[in-house]
């Protein structure tokens, strides 16, 4: 009865250290996800910054690009204007002139 009782406890005791050894693991494990989760939500994030700072600087382009064709396309117009203004005056003149003939 006495061996009885001692192995009974030995397979108590032996049942506790792998539940302890599982625990362990298992803690083990869990923090292990826990770091994978954290690096690729890192990741994720650094990517998303990054795709984020492509949109913004894809926009900036894009906006810039408008903005020049506008510019451009204001500078036509003024020297354009420049020109016809020249013509008029030069025009303006020579009438003056031809009326004073």
């Amino acid at each position: 009865m006495q061996q009885r009782e001692t192995d009974e406890w030995a397979k108590q005791v032996e049942q506790e250290r792998k539940m302890e050894a599982l625990e362990h693991l298992f803690s083990k494990t869990k923090r292990s996800q826990e770091n994978v989760l954290s690096l690729f939500q890192e990741a994720w994030q650094g990517s998303q910054s990054e795709q984020r700072l492509g949109l913004i600087e894809e926009t900036m382009t894009e906006e810039w690009q408008k903005r020049k064709k506008q510019m451009y396309a204001i500078d036509d117009q003024v020297k354009e204007a420049r020109r016809q203004y020249q013509r008029a005056k030069f025009a303006s003149k020579g009438a003056g002139t031809h009326a004073t003939d």
